[in-house]
């Protein structure tokens, strides 16, 4: 049997430009051919994290939001070319001043376990963990910030009205959610209609990559092309907005060729989604999603895929 699997993401690259990505080496030890397909080309916007920077502090939040791993990663970066800007190189004393003096917040919301750790990595000697709360999806993140929220709400009452205090602004800190250019609507949309305050701040911008555009095409061509029933292509997506690129472009390729889309979601084709807003945004276009990766690391996907292939 000829095993690939095509990863929709970035590789991990060391100092030598070598992939030193955890799925590449553990399906590569397991004979796949491997590859990656990088779907979007991430560009961070530093506009309104330096107005944050300038203008934040008068503003008491009740959480922070974090659904990417992008958002992350573009306020590390801010924060080291801004302290390089004013020439000042300190690096953690920039991020000290910005997390504890210009964010004022109670709780840290974040998806993903690979968020988290990127999170904690980048920002955890400046903030306590406890702070944090871990939810796979953004449903389940919204239900979670809409308890703890409304929990708040309730104890503010009571202190007031054993106190005799009759002001409940407090009860109307907004959460502030770093995002991209191409979020998703469920965490917005059931936080609106639990009658939360959300202040969006984007901080980058996802944008099609025509490499990737051409890489999908290949490898569209190649499936269509194979003729042995004994090759088998696993198809694994990392996000939302990786699924709408790769079906619009792989649609389009099978539409310009007079196909259906079951003449390249055959028999061949299996497909493996990381976390159950990916899985959706898949069963949108009626795709079949064969495994969902339990947690959001290589080696859960690697354990996933080889109980599913035994029982192939």
């Amino acid at each position: 049997m000829i095993k690939n699997i095509v990863f929709f993401k970035s590789p991990k690259i060391n100092s030598d430009n070598e992939i030193d990505d955890p799925y590449y080496q553990n399906f590569k030890n397991d004979g796949y051919n491997t590859e990656f397909i990088k779907v979007l080309v991430i560009d961070y916007n530093y506009d309104n994290l330096k107005y944050l920077y300038d203008n934040g502090s008068d503003i008491e939040y009740f959480g922070i939001i974090f659904t990417s791993s992008n958002s992350i990663k573009s306020i590390d970066s801010f924060l080291s070319s801004f302290s390089k800007e004013n020439n000042n190189c300190k690096y953690d004393q920039e991020t000290q001043f910005f997390i504890n003096n210009k964010l004022k917040f109670k709780n840290i919301y974040i998806i993903g376990e690979t968020s988290c750790n990127l999170f904690i990595k980048v920002f955890g000697k400046y903030i306590s963990q406890n702070l944090i709360v871990v939810e796979s999806n953004a449903t389940d993140l919204a239900k979670r910030i809409t308890i703890d929220y409304n929990n708040n709400n309730q104890n503010e009452n009571n202190n007031n009205n054993n106190n005799n205090n009759s002001n409940n602004n407090n009860n109307k800190k907004p959460l502030l959610y770093f995002c991209g250019n191409q979020r998703r609507e469920e965490l917005p949309t059931y936080l609106n209609n639990n009658n939360i305050q959300l202040k969006e701040l984007i901080t980058y911008q996802s944008q099609v990559s025509n490499d990737s555009i051409n890489d999908i095409l290949n490898l569209v061509k190649r499936v269509l092309q194979s003729n042995t029933i004994m090759e088998i292509y696993w198809l694994v997506f990392f996000s939302p907005s990786g699924v709408d690129f790769v079906m619009e472009t792989i649609d389009n390729q099978l539409s310009t060729l007079s196909l259906s889309r079951t003449s390249f979601f055959n028999n061949k084709i299996k497909v493996a989604a990381i976390g159950k807003t990916t899985e959706n945004s898949l069963k949108n276009y009626n795709i079949k999603v064969d495994i969902v990766s339990p947690f959001p690391n290589a080696q859960s996907l690697f354990s996933a895929i080889s109980n599913y292939s035994s029982t192939e």
